[in-house]
């Protein structure tokens, strides 16, 4: 009996085994599952019989996922001190947008903002060079600077990646809530003889009272 041969592969499909003897059922599958390719990807494969002078050939299809993307994490949790935060996600598109939603944790504006696809910088808004979602889907990162939370309240932000195909995806930035803090200016004053008044600011993120102190 003929030895039978390992898989044999192409263009990310593999077809098993490579070889035989009489009657056979090749099995031809994806090599990665869920390989996310937008695009349809083909290959070819030839089938040569011993003594016999003319190949046969098929064509093998890998058919094509559906237009996403998709963060990895929707609810990152942000520290009250603010900061720089990476948001990952996967797609297969070949252009993102990012915007903001509700929210007032990241000042810049992110329309225009550089990030990575597939290991290489690209533009929000800009068609990704190369196309990788074309094959595979791809990882993707954002990196934004949250600014202190100097309230004492817990905030959120919302960050949209939308692709090209409209298809979008929302993380909500989660920032805990600031320390409180009051500071007054000046912290000495002269009071008119007159009744006119003169100002003391209070610069305060919580609620206060003034008392007569004892």
């Amino acid at each position: 009996m003929a030895e039978v041969k390992p898989e044999v592969k192409q263009n990310g499909i593999v077809v098993n085994p490579s070889s035989g003897s009489g009657d056979t059922t090749l099995q031809v599958k994806a090599e990665v599952a869920n390989r996310g390719n937008r695009v349809v990807q083909v290959a070819t494969f030839e089938v040569e019989g011993t003594g016999v002078a003319e190949k046969k050939q098929f064509i093998a299809n890998h058919v094509p996922a559906a237009e996403f993307i998709r963060f990895d994490n929707t609810n990152p949790a942000v520290d009250k001190d603010g900061g720089t935060i990476t948001l990952t996600g996967v797609s297969n598109t070949t252009q993102i947008t990012f915007s903001k939603g509700t929210g007032d944790i990241i000042g810049a504006d992110v329309a225009a903002i550089k990030f990575t696809a597939n290991g290489a910088e690209a533009t929000s808004g800009v068609a990704i060079a190369g196309d990788p979602g074309a094959k595979a889907k791809y990882i993707f990162s954002l990196t934004l600077t949250a600014a202190a939370n100097e309230t004492i309240k817990a905030r959120t932000q919302q960050i949209i990646a939308t692709a090209k195909g409209g298809q979008k995806a929302t993380a909500t930035l989660n920032q805990t809530a600031g320390d409180p803090f009051i500071e007054v200016a000046p912290t000495e004053v002269d009071v008119p003889q007159d009744g006119s008044a003169v100002q003391v600011m209070v610069d305060t993120n919580t609620t206060f009272t003034v008392t007569p102190k004892a």
